[in-house]
C-alpha cells in the first residue's frame, strides 16, 4: 500500500464526519484499492491476512501500520514509540479503524467478517515488539524493515536495531538501484 491510500483514507474521514454515516458516499477509490486494482502491481486484499501500510504522522515521523484482516484489527509498528504518546496515536490511527470496516464492507469480499464491518476496529502500539531506536532520522528505514519482517513472520527486535541499520540502509539502496526490491 502507499502514501496516496493514507491521504485519501485521510481525506475521507474528514467528510464521513461533516456529512455523517447516513448521508456519507465512500470514495471508490479507496474500494479500487481494496480490490487490488489501483496500485500497477495491486493484489486484491481477500488473498491476505494483513495488508501493510506505510504512516506518515505529522510530516516528520514514519510507522508501519499493520491492518490485521483476521482478527479485525490494527497494529501500530514504530521504531519510537516514546516519540508520539498512544493518545496521539489514535488520532492519527482512528480514522482508520473507522474507515477500513467500511471500505471493506463495499469491496462485497469480506462477508465473512460479518459484525466485524459494522463498526470500528480496534488498534494498538506493542512497543515491546520493536526496537526503540536511540537515533533520530531513520524511522523511515525502520517502518520499511518492520513490514518485510511482519510480513514474514520473523521478530522485529532480534532483526532489527541501531547497529544494524547502516547495513539495511545499504542493502535496500542496492535492492532498489538493482531494481530487485519487490513491492
Amino acid at each position: 500500500m502507499n502514501d496516496l491510500f493514507c491521504q485519501q483514507l485521510m481525506g475521507n474521514f474528514l467528510e464521513y464526519k461533516r456529512q455523517g454515516r447516513k448521508n456519507f458516499v465512500l470514495n471508490a477509490d479507496l474500494v479500487d484499492y481494496v480490490k487490488g486494482k489501483k496500485l500497477q502491481r495491486g493484489r486484491p486484499w481477500s488473498k491476505y491476512k494483513a495488508v501493510y501500510v506505510p504512516l506518515n504522522i505529522n510530516g516528520k515521523h514514519w510507522v508501519a501500520l499493520v491492518i490485521d484482516l483476521v482478527n479485525c484489527s490494527l497494529i501500530v509498528l514504530d521504531n519510537d514509540g516514546w516519540l508520539t504518546k498512544s493518545d496521539d496515536m489514535g488520532d492519527h490511527v482512528r480514522p482508520f479503524c473507522v474507515m477500513i470496516p467500511l471500505i471493506l464492507r463495499k469491496a462485497n469480499k469480506f462477508k465473512h467478517l460479518g459484525q466485524q464491518l459494522i463498526r470500528p476496529w480496534s488498534w494498538r502500539l506493542p512497543l515491546d515488539m520493536c526496537v526503540q531506536s536511540r537515533r533520530s532520522g531513520d524511522c523511515g528505514l525502520y517502518m520499511l524493515k518492520h513490514i518485510e519482517l511482519h510480513s514474514m513472520g520473523l521478530p522485529l527486535i532480534e532483526n532489527m536495531n541501531d547497529e544494524n541499520v547502516e547495513y539495511h540502509r545499504r542493502r535496500y539502496t542496492i535492492e532498489i538501484f538493482d531494481g530487485s526490491m519487490e513491492p
